[in-house]
């Protein structure tokens, strides 16, 4: 190879890391500003706004799954455990995104230790899956045939689009976190 030629192969191999490095720091500066936008409202359901979230309230089920006082009873004892664990659950999933992203942002980023922190997320969301269909079984176990198809549907959107009861103010992941950086509470 002629050393001109040579040269000008470097020069461009130089410009495309230059490319590929600038979208990748702008990714990371995006989805560090969206993870800083808390939501609100009660239950702060991840990738529901507050009035979806109101949709998975205690009220939401007594009123469209027609829970009887008995029914509501029974879904007071469950929702609140429920709740707690995915805010624990949560919580722990937001400081691991954050430890994951600073480390990614360093100079000399530890690939060892971002692959510890990526399987840590994973292990957290599959945490997430499990109580969810544990909640989701304990209430379909107070519910009758007819409300059992309500509630399949009531879950069937949330999952559809993989949004879940998050109870935490992380998350507007099923607007995207998940499918971006860890979102997604379900994944």
């Amino acid at each position: 190879m002629k050393p001109k030629n040579n040269k000008s192969i470097w020069i461009w191999a130089l410009v495309i890391l230059v490319v590929m490095n600038i979208a990748a720091l702008g990714t990371i500066l995006y989805n560090r500003q969206q993870s800083a936008i808390p939501l609100q409202g009660p239950l702060n359901v991840q990738g529901l706004d507050e009035s979806a979230a109101m949709k998975y309230s205690g009220r939401y089920f007594r009123d469209n799954l027609g829970f009887r006082d008995e029914q509501m009873e029974e879904f007071v004892k469950i929702n609140p455990g429920f709740r707690q664990q995915v805010q624990t659950i949560n919580a722990d999933l937001n400081r691991k995104r954050l430890e994951m992203l600073k480390e990614m942002s360093a100079n000399n980023s530890d690939t060892a230790m971002l692959n510890q922190l990526s399987d840590s997320i994973g292990d957290l969301h599959a945490s997430l899956k499990k109580v969810s269909y544990e909640y989701y079984l304990d209430i379909k176990n107070i519910c009758d045939e007819e409300q059992r198809e309500k509630l399949e549907l009531v879950f069937s959107e949330m999952f559809s689009g993989e949004e879940t009861m998050a109870g935490q103010g992380r998350g507007r992941q099923g607007q995207g976190r998940g499918n971006q950086f860890g979102r997604k509470f379900n994944n």
